[in-house]
């Protein structure tokens, strides 16, 4: 999603850092540039929580709403790897899996730069022909980041195949997967359930702490259908000290945060007239290219999921190794696929990047429906 024309436009925090502040911004390409503004950092604070329950969804469909029309049109920087799309296809469903999710959200506070001056390199900018103003400072700075935390809990049903998936679809209408050791499951259910593979994932953007770390590694997170008791009672724990007052409400003060979102701001808004070059029309072919790696980020770490889920509960040892040898060919894809993004993200120019691409779609190693 690009950037819209307006003086403030917000974006996702991956990537960004508060020293980010005063960072260049190429808007039309949704990517940073040098820093060519510096100032006084202001800090604010603005705690507040929020709690979300995210339904079964595709990959596409949740960052429509997590980033789309649910925030009102937040973007997302091109070219920022694999770490754009880890969360999306860590909480969601695909043609082999169906997941519920609960976000929690936590703002800390809030950075802005102010008393804003030129650095040198910005002040050796002023003049320079538009072209090389927008690949040096870009067209806008980064002004505001927020600072915070965000944490999902997801439940997932892992099926053998797609034909197993469907059939559960088909049949089963509430698809609810927060189970507890006093809800019963139906005849049916097992049945369409009997190979799959019940798990409990966690993943955090900050607010890691050490009590929920601790949890996490304590107990068991991966179950067969029928023998669902210990996952059971993982989620139980879970939930109680997610929501308990002594729990993570307590322990999320001391926790590590991160930049969950950042806004720009153009020069002319900052009146920095000196470096005002108007954005060039060149960002659709760069947004195509980072959609076609964006899509097989999703489906690696989404195999990835279901194949850790798989080794967790396989007793066969010659199965197991298979399973990890598929897992680590879908690894070295994502860093083919990572490396072609950060060639993107250095370049102005469209035909090196579209080659990278190119390349590490090419190394790709089939997974197939292992």
């Amino acid at each position: 999603m690009l950037a819209s024309t307006l003086d403030a436009t917000e974006y996702a925090g991956y990537q960004i850092q508060p020293d980010h502040l005063g960072v260049g911004f190429d808007s039309d390409m949704a990517t940073m540039r040098q820093a060519c503004l510096q100032g006084d950092w202001i800090e604010t604070g603005n705690v507040r929580g929020e709690l979300n329950y995210l339904s079964s969804q595709t990959a596409e469909a949740f960052i429509e709403q997590t980033y789309g029309k649910v925030k009102g049109g937040i973007n997302l920087i091109l070219f920022a790897g694999s770490v754009s799309t880890s969360l999306s296809s860590r909480v969601t469903e695909n043609r082999r899996s169906a997941s519920s999710s609960i976000r929690l959200i936590y703002d800390a506070r809030d950075l802005s730069l102010e008393n804003r001056t030129l650095t040198p390199l910005g002040q050796s900018m002023v003049g320079a022909d538009p072209m090389t103003i927008l690949s040096t400072c870009g067209d806008a700075f980064i002004h505001h980041i927020k600072l915070g935390s965000e944490i999902y809990v997801t439940t997932r049903l892992h099926f053998r195949s797609v034909e197993e998936y469907q059939k559960w679809v088909t049949k089963i209408k509430v698809r609810f997967l927060f189970y507890s050791k006093t809800k019963t499951k139906t005849k049916e259910w097992l049945k369409l359930t009997e190979n799959a593979v019940y798990s409990i994932d966690v993943n955090t953007q900050g607010g890691m702490t050490p009590r929920l770390q601790e949890l996490l590694d304590q107990n068991p997170r991966y179950c067969q259908t029928d023998a669902m008791t210990d996952c059971e009672t993982t989620l139980e724990k879970l939930f109680d000290y997610l929501f308990s007052p002594s729990g993570y409400a307590q322990d999320i003060e001391s926790a590590p945060k991160t930049v969950l979102s950042m806004n720009t701001q153009t020069y002319q808004a900052s009146a920095h007239f000196g470096l005002v070059a108007d954005p060039l029309d060149r960002g659709a072919p760069f947004t195509f290219e980072n959609e076609r790696l964006s899509v097989r980020f999703v489906s690696n770490q989404q195999s990835i999921a279901t194949l850790d889920a798989f080794i967790a509960v396989e007793t066969d040892d010659s199965q197991r190794e298979a399973y990890e040898n598929t897992r680590a060919k879908a690894v070295e894809n994502i860093q083919w696929l990572d490396e072609a993004a950060e060639d993107c993200r250095q370049t102005t120019l469209l035909a090196f990047c579209r080659q990278q691409v190119d390349a590490a779609l090419a190394r790709q190693h089939n997974l197939n429906e292992f």
